[in-house]
């Protein structure tokens, strides 16, 4: 029987003319366990019918395999370009050609992945950005899918594991990282190295706090989706990076102190 790493979320993308490549997808296509989806055809065609017509170039790209080891399954998509051209061609009324460029050029990291997780993928979705950074120490639970769009299949992988494979399989070429252990005092300033803009969905207060300090001193912005009425809260810190955390509602606290303060004490400052 063929076991999966429940940690695995990164797809192997495999060129049938590299010798390397075409060695593994000979093995693949040799072993009964694993299902084989080809639709370069029909996606030819459609790159095909793009408006304005696709240059030659892009429709001579050689197409490649992508190997899902969580699935099982390897997968024929179009090249990079090709790939992204099409995938993205109906976002071209909300975000522009250039924008989209522009984004591409973005890392943009989703720390705690129950809210997290629709954040992540949306951005992955409307291509809005050009690499994701993920963190979450946590797994995900039966009680978790009544506000995470995963599955059963996902009980008892990590949530940002879970994350990752969802927008694998939305987008093989866009690079995804993921922090197993979730954002602590320890991982930190690795998770917000090289970053963006931050987007923070964490359930503690310490580290809220704490990952707030840091993007001050490193100027990276963070926003936050509240549950409060829909509210999108964001922090300039690449504007001010001096402006107080939390937009100085936390108040005269000193955030090293939250580490020792009990649930109880915590709630006036949450609030």
């Amino acid at each position: 029987m063929h076991h999966t790493d429940p940690d695995e979320y990164r797809p192997q993308i495999l060129d049938p003319r590299d010798s390397a490549d075409a060695t593994v997808l000979d093995r693949l296509r040799s072993e009964p366990h694993v299902q084989t989806l080809d639709h370069h055809g029909a996606e030819l065609d459609n790159l095909r019918r793009l408006r304005p017509e696709p240059a030659a170039a892009l429709l001579d790209e050689p197409g490649r395999w992508v190997w899902y080891p969580w699935r099982r399954t390897l997968v024929s998509i179009p090249g990079p370009r090709g790939f992204k051209a099409l995938r993205l061609d109906r976002n071209r009324n909300a975000v522009t050609v250039e924008e989209q460029s522009r984004l591409a050029e973005l890392t943009v990291g989703v720390a705690g992945l129950s809210v997290g997780h629709v954040i992540a993928h949306t951005l992955a979705l409307q291509g809005l950005c050009g690499r994701l950074r993920l963190a979450d120490f946590d797994r995900v639970e039966l009680s978790n899918l009544n506000r995470i769009p995963a599955t059963v299949f996902d009980l008892g992988i990590n949530k940002a594991v879970a994350t990752a494979r969802r927008i694998a399989e939305l987008d093989p070429y866009l690079p995804v990282e993921v922090f197993h252990q979730g954002l602590t005092t320890d991982t930190v300033d690795d998770f917000l190295d090289g970053l963006n803009v931050l987007v923070e969905e964490c359930d503690s207060l310490d580290i809220k706090a704490v990952v707030r300090v840091a993007a001050g001193h490193r100027r990276i912005p963070v926003l936050m989706a509240t549950s409060d009425r829909g509210i999108v809260d964001v922090e300039r810190f690449d504007d001010e990076p001096g402006r107080p955390i939390l937009h100085g509602l936390l108040g005269p606290l000193d955030i090293g102190l939250l580490p020792g303060m009990s649930s109880k004490e915590k709630i006036p400052h949450i609030l």
